[in-house]
């Protein structure tokens, strides 16, 4: 028999000290049973309704119909535990009968190979724990006694002085006076006369700006730590001599990202949201790259040996905390970086429970495509792929992942190769999630990672893009995903080789609003640390952008303004229209590279930048500032106004702000004339030139070559959803330590799975491609890489 590793800590020790209760009645206990309810349509002919299930599949429990309510209902007593079930319908048109999921419930599981709803039946002797809120923040927690009806013995908490016990709603009211502004986890749990303790109550709240905050205000900074900063250098591995250019660790580490927030680094930018590659322990030594030639290490974290245990080569667990805390002292969010996937073979549960893995193919090799077998395969032969089928595994899995969200207090996950496992692993973990975290209103944020490409330009051939992204973003799954298909149909065409105009960019950018699940907020890139750095790829001077190892050739610092240029065209897109836009770690300066691993240089500081980037980075840190001020520009509807080869211009417009942005990418000054009336705030007279450079006269518009502007009208509200202070302007951050004048050393391909996915890159040979019918769909797995964007 399986035991199950629970999330939460040791249990609570209860006070000495305690208050006295009453021994009166409880004002709420617990039922003893556990109740099924179908809901019948308006149209449906359904002569009667049973649920089966797995407490004894052969006595179903028949239902009975309440006419008043057109609920089909019915009561069974059930010991703790986990159970498969399922609705059986009978239909007087049908001879069959119908099986049905409970649509009320996404929780899935497999008995016996059928995939069916699961219910998760707690003790009911136990007493529990719930929470009322006013006015957008935790008012009280109420007792609910035990089905005996045992009365509350004793309690505790991990903030004493914010719970105090009434007698007469028998609940515990929580006073927020003494609590500062920013983040705050209560933890409360209680014992009962007859000895039996609640589980822990968590309540993860936001005082201040903070508690405004929607992923939509959202601009996450993806960090690749140990390629960050060298914070501690005492923590720095030993060199492996085996792993090839790029491909070993490097010294970044929590204190270096700690060092950066607390520097005001982010928010100069106007991030309020970091995104940290895995941080538990990942193997030992090196694996063979998909190449078959080069040895690459665990740096990037996404070969798991430990399911709760932090890298030391990253820091101490008390560094991480001390990481998220200083985040949120800054109005920063910390996500965490989910590997649901697979194992490294040298983790503890591939020993221990050999058959929670899939025994399949190597991907991308022969009878073994990345699609067919996308659920079974192998990323890499020392890489076991966790078979979320088997329950003891996914459960397992998810209460690992349950105890790095409450252990560090992080805001978040990535989800990593979502594809690659069964759809239940993303709906029961978001729903656990959602139960855990999302008491108080406080969302937490699951972005995933689902490797889709471009189809070409009619919108119909890029139905199966969209629709595999959707499939796993719902209430009771991913709030949003990296947009793989916004990502290959602009990025290298428009920006970059510039092959489309910018009424394609218009278009697509477009369709991103009116193509995913609403509501999803999705997350829109340039970079990222699965595809080759964008100032390399729009360096015509190189032809090494899509090389990765030394020996191939790697490309260099650019010795032009091109790229720069290009840079601040597609960064001014990115941080002005929809969604929660992520920028890599560099990028925010150009940071030039090959595919990875040489797209994962060690983060340099400004000693080290050129003029280029240090003008790029001006202008971006800039922009990202604006748009944390911009309601509009977080969380605007984006509108099309003008386009033309060359030249672009949108709004973005809520019911309270609306901003204008106007780009120009060609080779000469651009004047035109601009109808605003789609616009609903005050686009009369003067404008509010925000950045840049565009002159108006009338409604006529003059813009510069190679230029952007952004435009408030005259009625810009001030932000009231701001979570970061902006008031601390500091100037990029002059890192000193030693290693951090290593910039050139990282070269990456996929090396983390290593895996022979082809990737996806439009023009790896550096020629424009045309041809609208060329397919990016290839599964890039960057997905299988394991580790990719967004």
């Amino acid at each position: 028999m399986f035991l199950l590793v629970p999330w939460s800590n040791a249990p609570m020790s209860f006070q000495e000290d305690k208050p006295q209760y009453s021994l009166q009645q409880p004002i709420r206990i617990r039922p003893d049973y556990v109740e099924f309810n179908w809901q019948q349509g308006a149209n449906d002919a359904i002569d009667s309704v049973q649920v089966i299930g797995e407490w004894d599949w052969d006595n179903p429990l028949e239902l009975s119909f309440d006419e008043s309510t057109d609920a089909w209902t019915g009561t069974i007593e059930l010991d703790e535990g986990l159970y498969c079930y399922k609705f059986v319908l009978y239909h007087t048109s049908q001879s069959e009968p119908d099986y049905r999921f409970d649509e009320e419930n996404a929780y899935r599981g497999y008995c016996e190979g059928f995939e069916n709803s699961v219910i998760r039946v707690e003790n009911h002797l136990e007493p529990k724990l719930s929470l009322e809120i006013e006015d957008g923040l935790p008012k009280r927690v109420l007792f609910h006694a035990g089905s005996a009806g045992a009365m509350m013995d004793s309690h505790n908490t991990s903030h004493g002085s914010v719970f105090s016990w009434s007698e007469a709603t028998q609940s515990f009211e929580i006073n927020h006076s003494n609590l500062d502004v920013g983040k705050h986890s209560l933890m409360i749990q209680v014992a009962d006369v007859d000895g039996y303790v609640s589980d822990q109550l968590l309540i993860p709240f936001w005082l201040g700006e903070g508690q405004n905050f929607q992923w939509e205000d959202a601009l996450v900074y993806m960090i690749m730590t140990d390629r960050f900063v060298n914070g501690n250098p005492e923590n720095d591995p030993i060199p492996l001599s085996d792993a090839a250019h790029g491909a070993d660790w490097m010294g970044g580490d929590f204190e270096g990202v700690t060092q950066m927030i607390e520097s005001g680094y982010f928010n100069s930018l106007g991030v309020n949201a970091l995104w940290l590659t895995p941080f538990n322990q990942a193997a030992d030594g090196t694996g063979m790259a998909a190449d078959n030639q080069h040895e690459v290490s665990a740096y990037h974290g996404y070969w798991p040996v430990e399911p709760r245990k932090v890298d030391s080569r990253l820091g101490t667990e008390e560094e991480l905390r001390s990481l998220v805390q200083s985040a949120h002292e800054h109005g920063i969010r910390v996500m965490m970086d989910l590997v649901v996937n697979h194992v490294h073979e040298d983790h503890p549960y591939v020993d221990e429970h050999p058959d929670w893995f899939n025994s399949g193919c190597i991907c991308g090799t022969d009878q073994c495509d990345w699609t067919e077998r996308r659920l079974d395969c192998l990323f890499r032969d020392y890489m076991p792929d966790v078979n979320w089928k088997h329950r003891d595994a996914s459960e397992q899995m998810i209460e690992d992942a349950l105890w790095w969200l409450e252990t560090f207090d992080l805001d978040g996950a990535r989800v990593d190769a979502v594809k690659h496992v069964d759809d239940l692993a993303v709906t029961n973990l978001a729903m656990r999630i959602n139960e855990r975290f999302e008491i108080a209103g406080t969302d937490y944020y699951l972005k995933g990672e689902t490797a889709m490409g471009w189809s070409g330009d009619d919108l119909a051939a890029n139905a199966e893009q969209y629709g595999t992204i959707n499939r796993y973003i719902g209430e009771n799954a991913l709030d949003g995903q990296a947009d793989f298909v916004l990502y290959h149909a602009v990025v290298d065409r428009v920006f970059i080789h510039q092959e489309k105009d910018y009424h394609h960019l218009d278009y697509w950018t477009a369709r991103s609003q009116d193509q995913y699940v609403q509501p999803s907020i999705m997350v829109p890139y340039v970079g990222s640390h699965d595809v080759p750095r964008f100032i390399s790829r729009a360096d015509t001077g190189t032809s090494d952008a899509y090389n990765q190892w030394l020996d191939q050739g790697l490309p260099g610092q650019p010795g032009q303004d091109g790229p720069y240029e290009a840079a601040l065209q597609a960064y001014t897109w990115l941080l002005t229209t929809p969604g929660a836009p992520l920028l890599y770690q560099g990028d925010e300066y150009g940071e030039y590279g090959g595919a990875d691993p040489d797209n994962r240089h060690m983060w340099r500081d400004q000693n080290q930048w050129n003029e280029n980037e240090r003008n790029l980075w001006d202008s971006i840190s800039e922009i990202g500032k604006i748009r944390l001020e911009s309601e509009a520009l977080r969380r605007g509807e984006y509108i099309s106004l003008y386009q033309d080869t060359d030249a672009i211009v949108w709004g973005m417009e809520t019911s309270n702000s609306s901003a204008m942005v106007v780009m120009n990418r060609g080779q000469s000054e651009i004047t035109f004339d601009i109808d605003v009336s789609s616009l609903s705030g005050q686009w009369d007279g003067d404008w509010n030139l925000l950045f840049g450079n565009c002159e108006k006269d009338g409604q006529s518009l003059t813009i510069p070559a190679k230029s952007v502007a952004i435009f408030s009208d005259k009625t810009l509200v001030d932000n009231d959803t701001n979570s970061n202070s902006t008031d601390n302007q500091v100037e990029p951050i002059q890192e000193t330590n030693q290693s951090q004048n290593q910039s050139n050393q990282a070269n990456e391909t996929n090396t983390e799975n290593n895996q022979s996915e082809p990737q996806i890159h439009d023009n790896q040979t550096q020629v424009n491609q045309s041809d609208s019918n060329v397919s990016d769909e290839i599964e890039i797995d960057t997905s299988g890489d394991s580790s990719f964007v967004a």
